[in-house]
């Protein structure tokens, strides 16, 4: 790991370490929101927040962002579904029935999940240490979804919004994978700009009934301020950060430091919502966060050689 932060992508790296502490964030705060918040409202918030903060800094390319959507709309279209709103919503509804510090724990399972996708889409066949890193996070990820008691794993007795969390893992593995073949003719941030604003128009007629069968939603000061946090800096700030990392490093790379996440998570969480850190949440997060160190410290093709990313 020391070669990371010496080698001429540490701002890549560093990037990407941010991009943990603020996506660590956000099931800390977003699970803060969720007594007042229903979670497919506040995925709607988060992107439309999003999309409210970059309309003015993408306004010049206006003309290029319209041209794009019509020469590239399916791509455009299935990076939002995998890595927008409709993911936030998944992962969102998942948390509303778990914990901050599993969503973390969770995440971990995504480097992992990056390369079982690959073999599949790509028809790369993991190498023998890449199998056993497979298999023992693959234990990890059973022990947090069966809160530490293996035999609920026979009882198929799984936390329902884990299981709908890991699913927004499998989403968000797969929007990784793909987002190196995103359309080039947009900077950064107009490309985050479509995913925001096709992600909300396939994620608001549900928010719209979620908000009218909970009878409205109040927004105070508070719900306000968090929602700013999660749309503004913990999704806009970090899906450019990630963007830039993942373009210059790869996405395996990229997966690997997303074991911060955890960390990031468990610390807020437990200094700011009080909830516990139990013992099988460290031995899942060893198993998950092992089993990633074996399977994805193979080299990989680095995508830097293309033409940087316009931020």
């Amino acid at each position: 790991m020391a070669s990371i932060f010496t080698s001429p992508r540490t701002p890549a790296y560093l990037a990407l370490i941010c991009t943990t502490a603020l996506w660590g964030s956000i099931g800390v705060v977003s699970r803060a929101l969720m007594e007042t918040i229903p979670p497919l409202v506040m995925a709607a918030a988060r992107w439309g927040v999003a999309f409210a903060v970059l309309l003015p800094l993408v306004w010049p390319e206006r003309v290029k962002i319209v041209q794009a959507i019509r020469r590239d709309w399916k791509r455009f279209l299935f990076l939002s579904v995998v890595g927008g709103a409709p993911q936030s919503a998944l992962i969102f509804t998942g948390l509303a029935q778990s914990t901050a510090i599993n969503l973390g724990l969770l995440n971990s399972t995504i480097p992992v999940l990056i390369i079982l996708i690959s073999w599949g889409w790509r028809g790369r066949r993991p190498r023998r240490s890449e199998s056993i890193g497979l298999a023992t996070s693959l234990v990890g990820v059973l022990l947090i979804l069966a809160h530490g008691d293996l035999r609920a794993l026979l009882q198929l007795q799984f936390n329902h919004g884990d299981l709908l969390m890991l699913g927004g893992m499998v989403l968000w593995a797969i929007y990784t994978l793909g987002l190196p073949h995103r359309p080039q003719s947009l900077s950064l941030f107009a490309f985050v700009f479509v995913m925001a604003l096709m992600g909300e128009l396939l994620t608001l007629p549900f928010a719209a009934l979620q908000w009218a069968g909970a009878g409205g939603v109040h927004l105070g000061t508070r719900e306000m301020l968090g929602l700013l946090y999660i749309g503004a800096l913990a999704t806009l700030v970090s899906t450019a950060l990630f963007s830039y990392g993942v373009e210059r490093v790869g996405a395996v790379r990229a997966g690997i430091l997303i074991h911060l996440m955890p960390v990031f998570s468990s610390i807020f969480a437990t200094l700011f919502i009080g909830e516990r850190l139990l013992v099988y949440h460290a031995a899942g997060f060893v198993l998950v966060a092992g089993g990633a160190v074996l399977g994805c410290l193979k080299r990989e093709p680095v995508l830097s050689s293309r033409t940087p990313t316009r931020i």
